[in-house]
């Protein structure tokens, strides 16, 4: 069966939870905008005043691709080891459902932050400098979740197929190193690709 195929199938066998996690996913996105006009004032500046920094920079080329690298690489390393952990529970399911909605909500934030902050610019920044990275974020951090989610049932349920649970946790293990390496990935156009973007817009 080639990769593709496999896909297909993983998909299609799982459904009910690739909708569950995207339905997290999208209301804690639309949770996440609508929380930006109750900002206060002064926290609206201090926000200001980040995107403002990180806009200087851009245009001055003094992104440091090393230090984001490492910086967005650390942060989809603590979610995928987060994950990972509550997946080896018993009582993983709720809790990975309320990582998916924090990812959500946070997007939805950054997105929404910018729009209002920048108006136009806002879109422009929101298309070269978070929408790179999240087309291969997102998708695999889903696509993790499900993973997760199907170890913990896996797990609660006795693991029926009579595979030892040490030979479980290994191959599941063995997944999560492949997901860091594809968020790996994502953490290079985020570190190079979109402050590179950013750089010749600006």
């Amino acid at each position: 069966m080639s990769f593709k195929a496999r896909i297909k199938q993983h998909i299609s066998e799982n459904r009910p939870q690739y909708v569950l996690v995207l339905l997290m996913f999208v209301i804690g996105l639309i949770m996440g905008n609508y929380q930006v006009p109750g900002l206060d004032g002064g926290v609206k500046d201090q926000l200001s005043g980040i995107v403002d920094s990180y806009l200087r920079g851009g245009m001055e080329g003094s992104l440091g691709g090393h230090a984001i690298l490492a910086s967005a690489f650390r942060k989809q390393l603590q979610a995928v080891l987060m994950l990972w952990f509550l997946g080896l529970t018993v009582i993983g399911l709720p809790l990975v459902l309320a990582v998916i909605w924090l990812r959500g909500f946070s997007l939805g934030f950054t997105v929404s932050f910018l729009l209002h902050d920048r108006a136009g610019a806002g879109i422009l920044i929101t298309l070269i400098s978070l929408l790179p990275q999240n087309f291969i974020y997102i998708p695999f951090f889903l696509a993790w979740s499900v993973v997760a989610i199907n170890f913990s049932v896996y797990i609660m349920g006795g693991r029926p197929n009579g595979i030892t649970l040490g030979r479980a946790v290994l191959g599941y293990t063995g997944l999560m190193l492949v997901y860091l390496l594809i968020m790996l990935a994502g953490a290079f156009v985020e570190a190079y690709l979109s402050p590179w973007f950013l750089s010749l817009i600006l």
